[in-house]
Formats: structure tokens, C-alpha cells, sequence
């Protein structure tokens, strides 16, 4: 049955003419497909049948997962993702709605880890689809822990088939930052969670090790803990799963394939550990700047030449050419956190955007990167880290033409300064010539490689 099923999308897939919208829609609509055929298998009763329901529904679950895998395109665009992770989020939901409804048709005739594993692919793939994390889905899969690791357990292993492991799944996906990553990055991932789960654990102890903190007796989402808070609840623990990643990055760096990734690609196996090992390491990324609750309105321009063309213009009045009615919701000097109705969706900047961003009190406008796209029931959150705060135009000369290039720091003699231009601007590890204040003229070597974003490249120079 299931054989059949992958045979059947694998003859789909293989067929598709990869990067085409034909690709984009039939890869998408795929997913639907795969799901129907395998909840309608699913909920069919077959007295034939070798397998027991549980049985059953531990293939379908692991079935359909191999089939997102089979499924995800080769190059991936905005539109492609968002089309793809979309059905993938929704296809899963409606499995593990299947799936709970079997149970509760029949009590008893799936094991809870099996059901907690379906909640814990629900929430990777709320994720995937930069969804803010659904209270209701997690306040199920708390009470299932809760129910399978009464008041008398203190600690919670990833080591053995129960809830408890797939509870630990959920939070790992959620520490992950999976929306900052491709879909095939993602992957990549999740197969490192699995195999990081033995790795992993809760406990009820305070331990300054821990990175998340969740209360389970509120059914609560995972919160990020800061190192002098005190938390009441269970310790997400991910210090020994990060030094296992570690191993597994120097097996990498010398070539050699680590056991059980023998099926991942090894260029987005490198990218993944590289990513999950920092995440989870005794000193993750942190915020360098308290940020600060606030409400005003926000201007967002988008895009490298739209940004251009406003800083350009220079006047004030362009703030009214900002995207869409968002809302400040906090600040710092690293960035801003803001916040939109879904109406205005189309108008929405992607993670890894260029923007310009200005308060409604303001005329000076900042440039800054998209970091983090969330979508919820109530609205779209965006999270800007600022890449300046008074950004400037600066005619700079390669040696074969002078071309217009946003600065992001004043020109100063012996001092590191970051420029922006279009993609393949900045390759050359040719010196530069800018025009400074005063009409001096500074000479630019490189400090780094450039860094490729999505309509931009951003280099460190070093003005002579």
C-alpha cells in the first residue's frame, strides 16, 4: 500500500520540469494529493489487512513525511515557498486531525507517542510556513506529556519511544529557527534533530545550561530563557546534543560521512550543523540590546531599488511611500519588531529583504535586513535587524566606472565602514575609491567577502 502510494508521487515528481510554475503548482498540489490518498487509506477498513491500525498509522505518518521530502523543489524562489511550505502545513494538519479522530473514534487504538509525533510534525511545519506557534497545538501536546509524565517525573529523556521524546521533538523544532533556513536546509535539520534526540532532555532542576523554558502545567509555548530570569517549569536542555552536532561538524570538515546522514546532501548537511550546532551551543546567538515595547506607526520600503530611490530622493515626505499599516511593537538599537493585519499580506517583505524602515515621529530613514517573517490568526510579525541608522549614498569608483552605493558609517581614515550595493556589485578584491565629505577622496581596501543577500551585497572595507 504505502510502496505504491511513494511509487505513484515518485513517477510524479521525477516527471516535473524543476524551477517552471507548472513545477511550483504540481509539487504543491502533490502534497495534497499525497495527503488524501494516505488519510483516505488510512480511515479505510480492510479486514485483509496484515497491519494493525497503530501499525497503519506509523506508516502513513512516516510515508507522508518521505513524500514532503520527495517533494520539495530543487530551487526555490519566495513564491515557491510560500506556496509549498503552505500546503505542506496544511496537508500535515489535516493528517494529524485524521489521526486524532481515529483515536477518538476508537480509544486506545494508538499509542500517545504516535499522536504526540504527528503534534511534533505539526509544529516543524508551522514553522517552515513562518507561523507564530499555535496555543491550541501546544497546549495538546503539553497535556499529553503531562498525562504521560506525572508530578513524579523530574526528567524527561529523548532516549526511549514515549511522549516525552516527542515533546522534546516539538521544543527542538521550535529552538531550531527553522524559518531562517531553505526548505532543503530544513530537512537536513530535522534529521539531526532525530538523531540529537537521545541527546536531549527536561528537567524540572534549574540548570543555567538551559536555553527554553516551558510550563506545562499552563500548557505553554517554549519561551527563550535570559540567564537571570528564574523560571517556573521544565528546562529544555541542549548542551549535550550540541557537542554531539559538534562531532559530527569535524567529521564533515575532514571528509568523512557520519553515520546515519548517509542519505542527506552533503552541502545542506554542512549548512544545517553548522546552523543547529550555533542555536544550541553553551553560548547561542543572543540580543546584544534590551528591546523596549512601543506603538507607533512604521513606515517599510522594500527592496534594493526601491530602497535606493528613496534614500536618493532625500526628502521627508517620502515616508508616506511606506508599505502597508504597520505598527511598532518594540525597539532597540538592533532593530525593530513590528506588526501588520493580513490584509495586507502582498505587501509584506520576505526574511532576507532589504528594507528602509522609519517611525511615524521620524524623518530619518534606517536601512535593515528581514530577519524573521511570522504569520498568525491575528496579523504578520516582521522582526528588522538594523544594518544602519543613518544611512548615506556615496559615489564609490572601481576603476572602470563610479557607480551610487548606500554607506551605512562616516567615511573616517583607519576605520571599518560597510558598504551595500547590487548583487555582484562588491565581488572584486579590487580597492575602492569613495568621495568623502569635504570632497576627499578615501581608498577602500576589503576586510571580508562579500555577503549575498537577496537583491544586495554587503562588504566591510577598510578606508586608507
Amino acid at each position: 500500500m504505502t510502496a505504491n502510494l511513494m511509487s505513484e508521487l515518485s513517477g510524479q515528481a521525477s516527471g516535473l520540469p524543476d524551477g517552471a510554475a507548472t513545477a511550483r503548482i504540481d509539487r504543491a498540489e502533490g502534497i495534497a494529493a499525497a495527503a488524501k490518498m494516505y488519510i483516505a487509506d488510512l480511515q479505510r477498513e480492510s479486514p485483509d489487512s496484515m497491519l494493525s491500525t497503530a501499525e497503519r498509522a506509523a506508516c502513513v505518518l512516516e510515508s507522508f513525511l518521505d513524500a514532503l521530502a520527495l517533494l520539495c523543489p530543487e530551487r526555490e524562489t519566495g513564491p515557491d515557498r510560500a506556496h509549498w511550505s503552505s500546503m505542506a502545513r496544511l496537508s500535515m494538519r489535516e493528517l494529524v486531525d485524521a489521526l486524532r479522530g481515529l483515536e477518538q473514534a476508537a480509544p486506545g487504538s494508538l499509542p500517545a507517542a504516535l499522536l504526540a509525533r504527528a503534534g511534533a510534525e505539526a509544529v516543524r511545519w508551522d514553522l517552515v510556513d513562518r507561523h507564530a506557534p499555535d496555543a491550541e497545538l501546544w497546549a495538546w501536546l503539553g497535556e499529553s506529556f503531562a498525562a504521560a509524565h506525572g508530578d513524579e517525573t523530574s526528567r524527561a529523556p529523548g532516549d526511549a519511544d514515549t511522549v516525552g521524546r516527542e515533546y522534546l521533538r516539538a521544543i527542538a523544532y521550535h529552538a531550531a529557527a527553522l524559518d531562517q533556513q531553505t526548505l532543503k536546509a530544513g530537512f537536513a535539520i530535522a534529521r539531526l534533530i532525530d538523531l540529537s534526540l537521545p541527546q536531549l532532555f527536561l528537567t524540572r532542576e534549574y540548570t543555567d545550561a538551559a536555553l527554553y523554558g516551558v510550563d506545562v502545567a499552563q500548557r505553554g509555548i517554549p519561551v527563550r530563557l535570559a540567564r537571570s530570569v528564574s523560571f517556573e517549569g521544565w528546562y529544555f536542555v541542549t548542551v549535550p546534543a550540541a557537542d554531539m552536532l559538534s562531532d559530527i561538524h569535524g567529521e564533515l570538515t575532514h571528509g568523512q560521512r557520519p553515520s546515519g546522514l548517509e542519505k542527506t546532501d552533503l552541502a545542506e548537511l554542512r549548512v544545517a550543523v553548522t546552523h543547529l550546532r550555533r542555536q544550541w551551543s553553551s553560548r547561542p546567538p543572543v540580543r546584544r540590546f534590551r528591546r523596549y515595547s512601543f506603538n507607533a506607526h512604521l513606515s517599510v520600503v522594500g527592496g534594493y531599488d526601491d530602497v535606493m530611490g528613496l534614500l536618493g530622493d532625500g526628502s521627508p515626505e517620502a515616508v508616506a511611500l511606506g508599505t502597508g499599516g504597520w505598527r511598532i511593537t518594540d525597539l532597540s538599537r538592533g532593530g525593530v519588531g513590528a506588526t501588520t493585519s493580513r490584509s495586507v499580506e502582498s505587501g509584506v517583505p520576505a526574511a532576507g529583504d532589504l528594507v528602509a524602515f522609519c517611525p511615524e515621529e521620524g524623518t530619518q530613514w534606517h536601512i535593515g535586513l528581514v530577519r524573521r517573517v511570522r504569520l498568525s490568526k491575528s496579523g504578520i510579525e516582521i522582526g528588522i535587524a538594523t544594518l544602519s541608522m543613518n544611512p548615506d549614498l556615496a559615489r564609490v569608483d572601481d576603476g572602470r566606472a563610479v557607480h551610487d552605493l548606500f554607506i551605512c558609517e562616516p567615511v573616517r581614515r583607519g576605520e571599518a565602514i560597510r558598504l551595500v550595493g547590487p548583487v555582484g556589485s562588491l565581488e572584486e578584491d579590487d580597492p575602492l575609491f569613495v568621495m568623502a565629505k569635504g570632497s576627499v577622496v578615501c581608498k577602500l581596501r576589503p576586510l571580508a567577502s562579500a555577503l549575498r543577500g537577496k537583491s544586495f551585497d554587503l562588504r566591510v572595507y577598510q578606508a586608507m
